[in-house]
């Protein structure tokens, strides 16, 4: 009996923990370091409402922005995005000039790099306001 209600009563502390959303990519600690994403650790990416930046996660789920020289149009709608780099080697970290290159027949232009820099909380903020917005 009593290990029954001790059961039940620890079944009913973790249910508050279980409910909560949980966010796929949660915020990490900003390095002190410069931006540096590597072509071979990219996991996953997010386009930014404008078409003027670009979300990438690498595999430390350390989260990066591309902002792009102009507008690169249709990011949302595609599934994979390739980037050309003049680095030599896998180990050699994106950088302004490189390209983000999509497969698009409306757009076959690459989207050129203008910097890379860590995606913040407040910067989340303002993408969803804008989100929001639209």
């Amino acid at each position: 009996m009593t290990r029954n209600l001790l059961m039940a009563a620890l079944l009913c502390a973790t249910t508050p923990a279980i409910a909560q959303p949980s966010q796929p990519y949660p915020p990490k600690a900003i390095p002190n370091e410069p931006a540096c994403l590597r072509e071979r650790n990219i996991y996953d990416f997010r386009p930014v409402p404008g078409n003027r930046s670009l979300v990438v996660i690498d595999r430390a789920r350390q989260r990066y922005r591309l902002n792009f020289m102009g507008i690169c149009s249709n990011l949302q709608y595609h599934l994979s995005v390739g980037f050309k780099t003049h680095g030599v080697g896998g180990l050699s970290c994106l950088s302004k000039g490189d390209s983000v290159i999509v497969r698009d027949v409306v757009t076959p232009a690459p989207c050129i790099i203008k910097d890379i820099q860590y995606q913040t909380a407040a910067m989340d903020q303002a993408d969803a306001a804008a989100a929001a917005k639209k």
